[in-house]
């Protein structure tokens, strides 16, 4: 099935267009022959061979002894690996956010929590917001969020971590109980932590493989309508993406 869609796929206008089909069908069937690349492609043999020629020059591609079929080199392979990488369900959630956004005048955020008890927010559709940032897990509306779907075995464990390393506001938060009444509101509205004044709201979400996060909606400007536009915004999700926003 996969062959079938590659050799469906439109014709590349451009040279360079055509060299990142050339690399792509490299790096998915490689080795693999240059006649096999025009079949797959489309793009016909002399400019399957100079695109070839490009990525062989630029250290990617070379050709296997005996046979000269074509496959990606370690040089390519570690660029890959050096390479800052979106998550999977962070690459489904950033267009139906930024389309939800622009339509309702919002700043959308997403956040993970990584292994560790590592919150991160990774990605915003505010500009000046400085993302790869790290988030407090006792004081961010983002965690109250990410806790609401967490069973209480897990929470505790990750409060517990962090208590090693939190300054004496973020260590009141949890010991005083603050954090766990936050939860609990969370979960009574539905697990959405909202901020005070109603200017944002948090949804959880948890992906095929237990990577816990969340998306913050933000007004740009506070409004007597926030509340509503929030609410409507925050619906829209799992409406729209139902298996990761449960």
């Amino acid at each position: 099935m996969r062959e079938a869609k590659s050799e469906n796929r439109e014709i590349p206008h451009g040279s360079a267009q055509r060299s990142l089909r050339v690399l792509e069908l490299i790096l998915r069937f490689g080795p693999i022959k240059p006649a096999q690349i025009c079949q797959k492609s489309g793009i016909g043999r002399s400019a399957v061979h100079r695109a070839i020629h490009m990525l062989v020059d630029q250290g990617w591609v070379r050709h296997r002894l005996g046979d000269r079929a074509c496959i990606a080199t370690y040089q390519l392979d570690q660029l890959a690996v050096d390479a800052n990488y979106s998550q999977p369900v962070q690459d489904r959630i950033y267009p139906v956010l930024k389309e939800l956004c622009a339509a309702h005048y919002l700043h959308g955020d997403i956040a993970f929590l990584f292994s560790g008890g590592r919150m991160k927010l990774v990605e915003s559709t505010d500009s000046k917001l400085d993302t790869n940032t790290q988030l407090s897990l006792a004081t961010s509306d983002i965690a109250t969020a990410i806790f609401s779907i967490m069973s209480p075995v897990q929470i505790t464990r990750l409060t517990s971590q962090a208590l090693t390393d939190i300054d004496a506001y973020e260590n009141a938060e949890i010991v005083s109980g603050n954090l766990a009444k936050r939860i609990i509101q969370a979960r009574q509205d539905g697990n959405m932590a909202w901020s005070n004044g109603h200017s944002s709201v948090c949804i959880p979400f948890q992906d095929e493989t237990q990577l816990f996060g969340a998306v913050q909606l933000r007004q740009k400007i506070t409004t007597s309508t926030a509340r509503q536009v929030l609410l409507f915004v925050a619906s829209e999700l799992p409406r729209i993406l139902p298996t990761i926003f449960k």
